[in-house]
């Protein structure tokens, strides 16, 4: 029996078929393209996975030298001078507190409830701008075009239909890894040199036909910059559950014992301070509300004393804490 020919599919649908004509064929494909796609996704996670878990021996390994590393860069001290907290209108009676940053996939320096294959637990970052332009920008990830001196009535009409508080904060911290400091990664980097991509990953990056330079080991300061600065750091962590350079990082910096991270803004001209309530270890340190709060402000001030109770640490479940 001979087979019926396949009529071909409509890009368009009539009037009289009764469906809105104005619907169109956007995509056609078959099962044999979902098996194809269903192993191209399957391939893309053991891929990542590979390139996370099949390295964490080698990090281990090499973990008290990275530390070793990470701290012979002298820490630099910070004043915090009228610095800016965008604080979303509901927590406005809490501006102090890093709970925030443990929900979702975190932030850039801290890793969240969301990075489900992390192998650090999550752990809390209290984000700072010097300066209200990059507070703004920062909070609702608003890129900077040609000016960089003021908003911009298109980059207003943007935001979110969410009130937030403009907060501003003194303090001063005295353990910072600042990331702008000259060569500040050169040691970690010679110790990155030292470990090898696994070769399974090699394998599976052959089968998707990925280019050979597309994926390799960090090797120079330049390179880990770069991907630590990434605009687009998000896509390991929604993506496949993986935590970011970025956020991988920050953890052994956290290690090392410095009380945050000094960075470049991405989105805007001014400098970023992610502070780590938990890792606090001077009397010194501490960040306060420059103006007086509202009656209902309890915690005014983080320092060794406050910072257990403004980590946020009732965001996670007992075994996810430190």
């Amino acid at each position: 029996m001979t087979k019926r020919k396949l009529q071909p599919l409509p890009t368009t649908l009539s009037a009289s078929s009764g469906v809105r004509a104005s619907l169109h064929v956007l995509d056609r494909f078959s099962e044999v393209d979902l098996k194809h796609w269903r192993r191209v996704s399957s391939d893309l996670d053991e891929l990542n996975n590979d390139l996370y878990f099949g390295i964490e021996p080698q990090r281990r390994r090499y973990q008290p030298e990275m530390l070793a590393a990470l701290q012979s860069v002298a820490p630099v001290q910070v004043a915090i001078n009228s610095w800016v907290r965008n604080v979303s209108f509901r927590f406005s009676n809490s501006p102090l507190s890093a709970a925030g940053s443990l929900t979702g996939f975190g932030g850039r320096f801290n890793i969240g409830t969301d990075v489900e294959q992390a192998l650090y637990k999550p752990w809390p970052a209290l984000y700072l701008a010097e300066d209200l332009e990059t507070a703004f920008r920062e909070k609702f990830q608003l890129d900077r075009g040609e000016r960089v001196d003021g908003l911009t009535p298109e980059d207003l009409a943007l935001v979110p239909k969410d009130d937030f508080s403009v907060i501003h904060f003194n303090g001063y911290l005295d353990r910072v890894f600042d990331l702008d400091q000259k060569d500040c990664l050169k040691a970690l980097c010679a110790v990155l040199g030292k470990m090898r991509l696994p070769a399974e990953a090699r394998k599976i990056q052959r089968r998707l036909q990925i280019p050979e330079k597309s994926i390799f080991m960090i090797r120079t300061p330049s390179q880990l910059r770069k991907e630590v600065l990434d605009k687009n750091w998000r896509v390991s962590p929604a993506q496949f559950g993986l935590p970011a350079v970025s956020q991988i990082l920050a953890g052994l910096i956290l290690d090392a014992g410095f009380e945050g991270i000094l960075y470049p803004s991405t989105k805007a001209g001014g400098r970023c301070l992610a502070v780590f309530p938990h890792n606090l270890a001077s009397d010194r340190s501490r960040v306060e509300l420059t103006n007086p709060g509202p009656a209902n402000v309890i915690l005014t001030r983080l320092d060794l004393n406050t910072a257990d109770q403004l980590c946020g640490w009732e965001m996670l479940r007992p075994s996810q804490r430190p």
